[in-house]
């Protein structure tokens, strides 16, 4: 069986088509169809689906000329490199809550490879639902766990897309992750289809 494609139409909804997993944000199984439109411009009353809103809401599609620049920063330890890019980060935020030791914000630099073990640190950027965060051993860099193709949505906040889902059309950023990705739900992200975190600063709230 062939697997799951996403595609964005011209400043409308994404198109999914052959998804099987279909997950809410409270864990239940969402009913799915061999072809969905799916909000992404935040205004639809029938969320998470679209609702044709898209046309009314004034949405677009294009690029934000002050999004981050799209650049891999690497932060070398003795056992583990960590990479990031915080063009594709949607602010999850596992990284500041769960290995602050690491992953600390009121530091320069901000990742510190070697204040933590190996083991959790991987177990760490295993959890990323992004992709922003990578880590190489020996130079070599580490494939990430294949999942089984689905879309989860997260609670006022993106699509969390796994399995390596085909997305058409997109311009990944450097070193991002095509396993594992999130697409933009609230309209507002600067690097749409993908998620870039804004939609907690703006208030996103899916239930409305």
């Amino acid at each position: 069986m062939s697997k799951p494609v996403i595609s964005c139409s011209k400043n409308g909804p994404m198109i999914v088509k052959g998804l099987e997993n279909f997950i809410d944000s409270d864990g239940s199984c969402l009913e799915t169809k061999p072809a969905m439109g799916l909000c992404r411009c935040g205004a639809s009353l029938n969320k998470p689906f679209c609702d044709g809103n898209h046309k009314y809401a004034g949405f677009t599609d294009e690029l934000s000329p002050d999004r981050s620049a799209d650049k891999v920063n690497s932060y070398q330890g003795k056992d583990i490199t960590i990479h990031n890019n915080p063009l594709i980060c949607s602010v999850a935020e596992y990284c500041h809550t769960e290995l602050e030791t690491v992953f600390n914000v009121h530091r320069d630099p901000w990742i510190e490879p070697d204040e933590d073990s190996l083991e959790h640190i991987r177990a760490l950027i295993d959890k990323c639902p992004s992709g922003a965060l990578s880590y190489s051993v020996k130079g070599e860099p580490q494939p990430v766990a294949e999942c089984v193709p689905a879309i989860t949505i997260e609670k006022n906040g993106p699509l969390r897309i796994t399995g390596s889902i085909e997305l058409k059309d997109a311009n990944w950023g450097q070193g991002a992750s095509r396993e594992h990705y999130t697409l933009c739900r609230c309209g507002t992200s600067r690097n749409k289809p993908f998620c870039d975190g804004t939609h907690s600063t703006v208030g996103f709230d899916d239930s409305k």
